[in-house]
């Protein structure tokens, strides 16, 4: 939970956009040099250099693709009609891009749907699926519809500084607006309306009423998802998150107390963690055979275990690496739950004195 005023990371940086045929341009950036491509889609009232701020530990293990919408930030600005399928279309340009030719896909809020969308129209460059607040619930999309009426009422009315008045205390737990207090609220405000123009965020809003907001969606999802939502938000509850094991065949849920519509900003550390053990979970299934685990689970804990090519990473000592005590427990934890071993308190302390040798103790070579 944060306790602490948030200082935030939002500066663009001078990269090349991608140019699409007509003549628009998209911001995207890539934090991370190794492992699976993460690509996160932002909502409507984020920035792709946000996204730096909730993400910075997973870029140690992933490329993290981020980006900017139509109508966001260093994207093109256009004040016309945007359709929905843009939306879906845009994310899967950024995709190649990025040479991102399979990739776990992010989305919060509004942006679930987008990543929904292009999961069910291209399941073969989707690896896994994480929601995030997100506005696709098993009971429909009628309150989600009303919402976005209002928050388009109030900016009409109000302006982009009435929006977040209206948003505020919806998107925020208790306990994050206690912790922000005034001066994180007036803060954010003014962020808030600065990054963001009245008419360009409404053909935004606009547009997300098009998309489909039938259950039945969710279960036709064929690669893995992870659902996190938080006990604040106003569309989740406890009875939706078991509604939604029931309709995703392929499902992990997470329940957040205190948390609400943002469990990125609200918990970034738990919401990092949960989604790198997703990753983790998912990418396990194509590995073969104990030693691949094993490399992954050493890498995962080991600070000098990052750069060594498998072979040197097999037979170098443990205590080389970097590995404390607390590092061993974590190491042997991970190999218990994930490889079924139940360790013996008699084990010689040989065998733990290296990844070749614990793939021997455990019955394997690499």
């Amino acid at each position: 939970m944060a306790d602490e005023p948030m200082e935030l990371e939002l500066r663009y940086r001078d990269l090349a956009p991608l140019r699409t045929g007509d003549g628009r341009e998209t911001y995207y950036e890539i934090n991370g040099t190794a492992g699976p491509h993460v690509t996160v889609v932002n909502n409507f009232f984020l920035t792709a250099p946000m996204w730096r701020n909730y993400t910075g530990r997973l870029a140690e293990r992933n490329r993290v693709v981020t980006y900017d919408l139509r109508n966001q930030g260093a994207s093109t600005a256009d004040p016309g009609v945007i359709a929905w399928t843009d939306h879906v279309a845009d994310l899967g340009a950024v995709l190649s891009a990025a040479g991102a030719d399979r990739t776990y896909l992010v989305g919060t809020s509004i942006s679930a749907l987008i990543c929904r969308d292009y999961a069910l129209a291209h399941p073969d460059r989707v690896a896994g699926l994480i929601l995030a607040g997100p506005v696709c619930t098993p009971s429909g999309g009628l309150r989600r519809r009303a919402i976005t009426r209002s928050w388009a009422n109030s900016m009409e009315h109000g302006g982009t500084a009435a929006l977040w008045d209206h948003l505020y205390s919806m998107v925020f737990g208790e306990p994050m607006m206690r912790a922000l207090g005034t001066a994180g609220y007036l803060g954010l405000r003014e962020a808030f309306t600065a990054l963001h123009a009245a008419d360009l965020v409404a053909p935004n809003l606009r547009s997300s009423l098009d998309a489909s907001d039938d259950p039945a969606l969710l279960g036709e999802l064929t690669c893995p998802v992870l659902v996190i939502a938080g006990e604040e938000d106003p569309l989740w509850s406890p009875g939706a998150l078991a509604e939604t094991e029931q309709l995703i065949k392929d499902v992990r849920t997470i329940w957040l107390s205190g948390i609400g519509h943002l469990p990125y900003m609200e918990a970034p550390e738990v919401f990092e963690r949960d989604v790198q053990e997703f990753i983790d979970s998912v990418e396990a299934r194509g590995e073969r055979g104990t030693v691949p685990v094993l490399r992954r689970l050493l890498r995962a804990v080991a600070p000098g275990a990052a750069d060594l090519a498998d072979p040197d990473l097999d037979t170098a000592a443990l205590a080389s690496l970097g590995l404390d005590s607390w590092g061993y427990v974590a190491l042997l934890s991970s190999i218990e739950r994930e490889l079924g071993v139940a360790w013996d308190p008699d084990v010689p302390m040989s065998a733990l004195g290296s990844l070749a040798a614990i793939a021997g103790h455990l019955g394997e070579r690499p």
